[in-house]
C-alpha cells in the first residue's frame, strides 16, 4: 500500500485535429466564451476527434513541486479520512490513528509564555468540503504581499506560497493481498497545508536570535528586522510551511536574481509604481534574506482589535464579537471548509466545529498543540460499484481501534 503527495497541477497539452488548420483561442465580442476550435456539426460544437500526438525532437523542463515538503512516511498522521461505516462504528476514529494509537503524551522541556489574551485565535480545514481548488492559494498571496519567483526558483525548491494546496494519492491492496506500488487508480484527497501555530512551536526553540515567538493570543509570529537567516526554523518545522527570501524577488528582475551583486547595470534594484500600487499596503513587503509563513492575517486581527477598541471607548467590554471578521483564505473559501476565529469564543463558529468528532490535530505525539484542527474526511462507496474496498483503504491501514494492541516497548511508539 503507498501514499504519494503531489502538489502539483497538470494541465492537458492543447491537441491539434488531424488534417485541421491550428485554431487560436480569441474572445469575441458577442460572446462569453473562449473558442478553440470551430465548431464541425451541431451536434458536436466543442469535440473534436483524431487527433494526432508526435514527437518534435526537443525537450522542455517543467516546474513542477510533486516531491517538495515530502511525507517522509507520515502519511497516516497528516491525512486521516475513513468510511461512513466506520465513522458509525467509532465516530472519534480519525484521533486513533497512526501514532497518536501508541505514543504516550508528552511533557514539553521548555517554559512557554502564558497565553492569557482576550482573544484566542484558531483555525479548522474540513476535509470534506475541501475540493483543492487553490482559491486559498491565490488569496494568501494577494493578501501578503507574496512575490512570484519565477521557474527557476520553483525548479530549486524555493517557491513562497504560505499555504499549499496538497494531493494526496492512494492506493489499496490488490487481488492477492500485496499493495500496489505503482499507484493503479488511486483515490485522491486535498488538504490545504498552512502554518500550523502550535503552542510549542519547534521553530521558536531553536531560532538564535528570537526572530520566532510566540503572542499572548496563540500567534506564531514573525519578527522580520530581527530575523538573520539561518533557516533553522524551516529545517525544524514539520509541516514544511516557512520560505526563505533567497533574493530580493520583488525588487530584482526574475530572469537575472543571480546578477543581484555582479551587475547593477542590467538588474538595478527597485520596484515599478505600478507594481508598488498591487500590494497591500497593511502588510510587509519582505526583503532578502529573511524568513516569512502564515500570519493567520495579523494585519486583519490588528484592524479589528483597533476598530473594536474604538467602538469601545471607555468601556472595558474589548471582545470582537464572534465572526465579525476572517482571514483571506477562509474569505475566499466556495465550500467553507476553511473556518477561522476566536476560539476562546464559544459563540464563534471555530469553537462549535472544533467540538466535531471528526476533528483532529497534526502530529500530535509531538506535543505541539496546533491551533489548526482538521476534520476528517468520510467516504459512502456503494457496495456495489467494482472496486468499493479500495475506498479509503489506505487510512483504514493507519486506523488502530482496540484489536490492535500497542507494541511491547511502547514509548518508541513502534513502526509503520
Amino acid at each position: 500500500m503507498s501514499l504519494r503527495k503531489f502538489t502539483f497541477w497538470k494541465a492537458a497539452p492543447r491537441a491539434r485535429a488531424a488534417g485541421s488548420s491550428l485554431s487560436y483561442c480569441f474572445l469575441l465580442p458577442s460572446q462569453n466564451t473562449y473558442r478553440h476550435i470551430k465548431p464541425t456539426t451541431s451536434a458536436e460544437p466543442y469535440i473534436r476527434v483524431g487527433a494526432k500526438i508526435r514527437s518534435v525532437g526537443r525537450n522542455y523542463v517543467l516546474a513542477i513541486t510533486q516531491e517538495h515538503g515530502t511525507l517522509e512516511g507520515r502519511g497516516g498522521d497528516i491525512l486521516r479520512e475513513g468510511t461512513l461505516d466506520q465513522f458509525k462504528e467509532k465516530p472519534e476514529f480519525a484521533k486513533t490513528m497512526g501514532m497518536d494509537a501508541h505514543v504516550p503524551d508528552n511533557r514539553s522541556l521548555y517554559a512557554h509564555p502564558p497565553l492569557n489574551d482576550i482573544h484566542q485565535w484558531g483555525m479548522t480545514v474540513d476535509l470534506n468540503s475541501c475540493t483543492g481548488c487553490g482559491t486559498c492559494m491565490v488569496a494568501c498571496q494577494a493578501e501578503n504581499n507574496i512575490p512570484i519567483v519565477g521557474k527557476r526558483q520553483v525548479i530549486d525548491g524555493r517557491e513562497m506560497h504560505w499555504i499549499r494546496c496538497d494531493r494526496y494519492f492512494a492506493s489499496g491492496p490488490d487481488p492477492k493481498g500485496e499493495y500496489d506500488t505503482d499507484i493503479v487508480e488511486p483515490e485522491m484527497v486535498s488538504q490545504p497545508m498552512l502554518c500550523q501555530h502550535c503552542e510549542n512551536a519547534p521553530c521558536e526553540t531553536v531560532c538564535p536570535v528570537n526572530a520566532t515567538v510566540h503572542s499572548e493570543d496563540g500567534l506564531n509570529v514573525m519578527a522580520y528586522n530581527r530575523c538573520i537567516g539561518t533557516r533553522y526554523c524551516a529545517n525544524n518545522c514539520p509541516f514544511k510551511v516557512r520560505r526563505f527570501n533567497f533574493f530580493d524577488y520583488n525588487q530584482r528582475q526574475l530572469d537575472n536574481l543571480r546578477l543581484w551583486n555582479a551587475d547593477m547595470k542590467h538588474n538595478p534594484k527597485g520596484m515599478e509604481d505600478t507594481l508598488k500600487m498591487s500590494k497591500n499596503p497593511n502588510v510587509t513587503v519582505r526583503m532578502r534574506g529573511v524568513m516569512e509563513k502564515c500570519t493567520f492575517c495579523v494585519q486583519r486581527i490588528e484592524e479589528a482589535k483597533i476598530a473594536t477598541k474604538a467602538k469601545a471607548r471607555n468601556s472595558a467590554d474589548i471582545r470582537i464579537p464572534a465572526d465579525s471578521f476572517t482571514v483571506a483564505c477562509a474569505q475566499v473559501c466556495p465550500t467553507e471548509a476553511i473556518v477561522f476565529g476566536d476560539i476562546s469564543n464559544p459563540d464563534s463558529s471555530v469553537s462549535k466545529i472544533r467540538t466535531s468528532q471528526r476533528a483532529y490535530d497534526l502530529l500530535k505525539y509531538l506535543n505541539i498543540n496546533t491551533r489548526v484542527l482538521y476534520l476528517a474526511r468520510i467516504r459512502n462507496p456503494n457496495p456495489k460499484m467494482p472496486g468499493f474496498q479500495k475506498v479509503a483503504a489506505y487510512a483504514q491501514s493507519q486506523h488502530h481501534g482496540p484489536h490492535h494492541p500497542a507494541p511491547a516497548n511502547a514509548n518508541e511508539g513502534g513502526t509503520h
